[in-house]
Parts: C-alpha cells; sequence; structure tokens
C-alpha cells in the first residue's frame, strides 16, 4: 500500500475539483491544457487552417487535439515524444526521444 504526501492529496483534491479538468472531460480532451493553447491562439492567432506544426512533448495529446483542429484538413500536425500517445486523427505521432 501506497501512502500519499500531504501535497499529493492536495494536488489528487485540487484535480479532481478543478473546472477545467471537468470541462476537458465534458469536450472530449485528454488534458486541460486544451484550453490554455485556445487562450494563446484566440490571443496571438498562431495556429490557422494550413499550419503544418510540431508538438514536441506531446503526450498526452490536448495539444495535438487543439492544433489538429485548428490547422484543420489542409494544416498538419507532428507530434513526438518519448512516451506513448494514443492515435488522433489528423496527427502523425512519432515516439522517441527528439533531442
Amino acid at each position: 500500500m501506497s501512502v500519499r504526501s500531504k501535497s499529493s492529496k492536495a494536488w489528487l483534491n485540487e484535480h479532481v475539483n478543478d473546472h477545467y479538468v471537468h470541462l476537458a472531460q465534458k469536450d472530449g480532451y485528454r488534458a486541460r491544457a486544451a484550453y490554455k493553447l485556445l487562450e494563446i491562439n484566440e490571443k496571438d492567432k498562431l495556429i490557422r487552417p494550413g499550419t503544418v506544426l510540431a508538438d514536441l512533448g506531446s503526450a498526452p495529446g490536448s495539444w495535438s487535439q487543439v492544433a489538429a483542429q485548428l490547422a484543420g484538413s489542409s494544416g498538419q500536425v507532428f507530434a513526438l515524444d518519448i512516451l506513448p500517445m494514443d492515435a488522433l486523427e489528423g496527427v502523425s505521432f512519432i515516439q522517441g526521444d527528439f533531442r
């Protein structure tokens, strides 16, 4: 049986009750970080239809999900991570050390 530290328990409690965690689950995103990329893109318009980009350190894939939606069928998203990542439509994944 593993014993959680006080800070680990606090993080888990905060995570379970986080608005964006619930929203991500409802909206089908892999992580709450999807909303940060949406916010950045709303302000700076970095990803548009036709954009080709690499998502380095992509797992679990929420930024790749958003990037693929924003880049559309005319764009391309390459996701790279040392960790495994489940396939995403419109995303080419390479597992390995990109350094």
